[in-house]
């Protein structure tokens, strides 16, 4: 022990006498590093421990077979909980924005209607009152009751207790507070953090439509807690088993009742497959960035060993032995590493704290909450252990196989003459910084073009008034005046050109579909359906408004209303999956009721649930034939978007006070859609300059450590008569060639990852010759900013001097 210690300080002042090479190391460490614990933070919460609740590792979301479809309608989640074998308890839920009225001031919140069992089944206690249960149902509307969240709670009640027993207005039906929630509990899907949990059984009331009876309508997502002991493989038989008996007591609800169980936590296949693919990815990628840092520790160890041959040759020649000389360039690396991986640390923490605090739609209750726990600081700790030692070890071996006696008759830098192991270095490291260059640039470009994609509609010059007419007590039949007047006035606002209504907008984050069937079908089973479509409720004027080109037939009048038969508009996709190539206008198709719908007019093809999605069916019904109290209104207009938001704004409080109102241009409101790839854009992007930095430090050692070793050599040449050029040469030119090597092998890796950018940014594709481009010139500017100092010291050799020196 008095050895080691003996080590490190000797270690510590010789560091001390090298400031340069201390502040590049823990720099380079710390960058590294903290790039590294940030990535692996956000997998530990989304994928490792995705859920805070008791047994979560037995936690399961319980869906429908296929891929993509999540939940379950009401009927077959009771079934499946009455009849299953394998499971201690199993909830349903379902979350959705409503009006909540106290004091006679209405805001929005975020519901999650849950089972009465919900909070037994996860094992919580009450931070205050007391939590719903199963014996607090008794059919629907039957249990008026509400449990706040701790953050809903403090925010609008000022954590006052006395809130208990009270009266809340929710959508303008009574409900009474209960409970509040432990301060750690935010739900059961990852990052969505509700506002207030109420039971599914007053879902009808709250929402002015009845799920609970309608087994074909899924729409529930429903988690399973496994019995101790249950493997996932018995619990998916035994419930398949009963999807079985249930297909045979119900054959016109449907035949696809098979299930398959998922980890909760990121909305399963749906999100999640997609964000953990890409949150590996980006592990990899930072990763590779924290390997081209040991790769560049690597090189300036090595260089440093050089500049120290001839000392370390004196002091084995004298009788200190190999391995204490290694012990001492250990000990040095032990120190850099510790500084390293403290400071890597320190400014992880302060990333992940400014990124649990941020709001990135303000409109949805998303928290991207990320804390450092035990795993992550251990995590730190062995990446600062690997990080700092393992470059210090790739250049032990030559200290160990160096001939003293030899080093000591030539000249200093004969100890590492041939260089192979940093030529190879550093051309590993220019190879991975090109592929995140590259990666980097693919997601800007994919970025900039689907902020001009294709998508169906035109965003531009428009504003959006998105407003839920159920939180005001309307009814989908009462609801339709209200929205003709709103049409109306906003008609009326000089500057606007056209005005329509949805009862959603493509893209904003929620999706609805319903299966469509040949004309006359009446058996509704899943198998016999021909496409599951989305589907719109719009009002005359929308497809102008809104810019989506109609490329056949009529648009909606006020005529088509509940007297008149049922019309439809469908896109482009839903006519050729049905009609082939003949013309759909005219035709007919029919949805569960059953209800026939004859086509009036194709639309063009758009983007409506994600921008990466292959074409998909859609089809619009008309709002006078279809009530929807849903209601986002679409203004065309020729005026400044502050303009229009405070006419628009002055308008709906004429229209009716009460009516809860975001108003904001439709650009802003794709927020949601364009939030994966603008996050995928920007940690591609850090990691892409973490990367730059670290390569040109990489080249400007090397080329630096070239010149000075070769410095003597240069004036001699100079003094034989060689030109710049040569000069140049000599003194670069194997730096140049590895750089050009590496940046064609990072080119190559870079098209191997773009399948994974595929899937996040739209229309990503290494193949862009901008990108493309874009990545040779960042690495040749790079590489001519690195080596401009070592050059311009290479070509002011001054033989004379130099020979003197000598």
């Amino acid at each position: 022990m008095r050895d080691l210690w003996g080590d490190l300080r000797v270690a510590a002042r010789r560091l001390r006498h090298s400031p340069g090479f201390v502040l590049t190391a823990v720099l380079t460490l710390a960058m590294a590093i903290a790039a590294n614990l940030v990535v692996f933070g956000l997998m530990n919460v989304a994928i490792l421990r995705p859920l805070n609740v008791a047994h979560a590792d037995r936690l399961f979301l319980i869906e429908q077979k296929p891929a993509g479809y999540l939940t379950q309608s009401y009927p077959d989640y009771v079934d499946f909980r009455d009849r299953n074998s394998t499971f201690s308890g199993i909830v349903a839920t379902d979350m959705d924005e409503v009006g909540v009225s106290t004091h006679g001031a209405t805001t929005k919140g975020w519901d999650v209607g849950a089972s009465g069992n919900y909070f037994d089944v996860l094992g919580l206690q009450p931070e205050l009152g007391r939590f719903f249960h199963a014996s607090d149902e008794h059919g629907p509307n039957s249990a008026p009751y509400i449990v706040l969240s701790d953050g809903y709670w403090r925010s609008r009640f000022h954590a006052d207790p006395g809130v208990i027993g009270t009266t809340v207005d929710v959508n303008k039906h009574p409900f009474t507070v209960i409970g509040v929630t432990p301060p750690e509990f935010h739900g059961t899907t990852l990052f969505i953090w509700p506002d207030f949990w109420t039971p599914i059984v007053n879902m009808p009331e709250i929402e002015g439509y009845n799920m609970l009876e309608k087994r074909y309508q899924h729409g529930m997502l429903v988690l399973g807690l496994l019995k101790p002991g249950v493997t996932v493989e018995e619990a998916t038989s035994n419930l398949n088993a009963v999807a079985g008996v249930m297909a045979k007591e119900h054959p016109d609800a449907d035949d696809n009742l098979a299930v398959r169980l998922e980890p909760p936590g990121l909305l399963g296949d749906a999100l999640g497959d997609q964000a953990r693919e890409f949150l590996t990815g980006v592990f990899i990628l930072a990763l590779l960035v924290l390997v081209a840092a040991c790769v560049n520790l690597a090189g300036i160890f090595a260089s440093r060993a050089a500049d120290r041959g001839r000392e370390l040759a004196i002091r084995m020649a004298i009788g200190s032995s190999r391995w204490r000389v290694l012990r001492q360039v250990l000990a040095e690396a032990a120190l850099l590493s510790v500084a390293g991986g403290v400071a890597g640390t320190l400014v992880a923490a302060a990333l992940l704290k400014a990124l649990s605090q941020w709001r990135p739609i303000a409109e949805y209750p998303i928290h991207v909450t990320v804390t450092a726990d035990t795993r992550v600081y251990a995590v730190a700790a062995l990446l600062a252990a690997v990080s700092g030692i393992l470059p210090a070890l790739l250049t032990a071996r030559q200290i160990w196989n160096t001939d003293a006696i030899q080093v000591m008759r030539s000249s200093a830098q004969a100890v590492f003459r041939k260089m192979a192991l940093r030529d190879l270095l550093l051309g590993i490291q220019v190879a991975l910084c090109c592929l995140l260059v590259t990666c980097a640039l693919v997601g800007l470009r994919g970025m900039e073009r689907s902020m001009r994609a294709h998508l169906g509609f035109d965003p531009q010059g428009r504003m959006v008034v998105e407003t839920a007419m159920d939180m005001a007590g309307y009814s989908d039949a009462s609801a339709l005046p209200v929205q003709k007047r709103m049409l109306e006035e906003a008609a009326q606002i000089p500057g606007v050109t056209a005005v329509g209504t949805a009862s959603q907008l493509p893209l904003n984050g929620a999706e609805n579909a319903t299966p469509v069937y040949r004309e006359g079908a009446r058996d509704f089973r899943s198998s016999n359906s021909v496409m599951v479509a989305n589907f719109y409720t719009i009002s005359p004027g929308y497809l102008k408004a809104a810019g989506t080109r109609l490329l056949s037939g009529r648009e909606f009048t006020w005529q088509d209303d509940k007297q008149s038969p049922k019309v439809a508009l469908v896109n482009e996709t839903f006519a050729r999956i049905l009609f082939g190539n003949a013309p759909a206008v005219g035709r007919r198709f029919t949805l569960p009721g059953p209800t026939d719908y004859e086509i009036v007019g194709v639309v063009e093809n758009g983007k409506y649930n994600t921008l990466t999605e292959n074409p998909e069916p859609a089809m619009y019904w008309p709002l006078a034939q279809n009530n929807d109290s849903g209601t986002t209104l679409v203004v065309r207009s020729t005026r400044a978007p502050a303009e229009m938001a405070a006419a628009l704004n002055t308008m709906m409080g004429k229209i009716d006070p009460s009516l809860p109102v975001t108003i904001q241009s439709w650009p802003g409101q794709l927020g949601f859609a364009l939030f994966p790839a603008r996050v995928a854009t920007v940690m591609l992007g850090v990691l892409g300059l973490l990367a730059g930095l670290l390569v040109a430090t990489g080249i400007f050692g090397m080329a630096s450590y070239t010149v000075a070793r070769r410095l003597r050599e240069m004036g001699i040449r100079v003094a034989l008569g060689a030109q710049r050029v040569q000069v140049l040469r000599a003194a670069l030119g194997r730096t140049l060639i590895l750089l050009a090597g590496g940046s064609l092998a990072g080119l190559v890796l870079g098209a191997a990852a773009s399948r994974v950018m595929a899937s996040i940014v739209y229309e990503a594709t290494v193949f862009d010759p901008v990108a493309l481009t874009g990545a040779v010139v960042a690495m040749i500017a790079l590489g001519a900013a690195a080596a401009a100092v070592p050059a311009r010291r290479a070509l002011r050799a001054e033989p004379a001097r130099l020979l003197r020196e000598e």
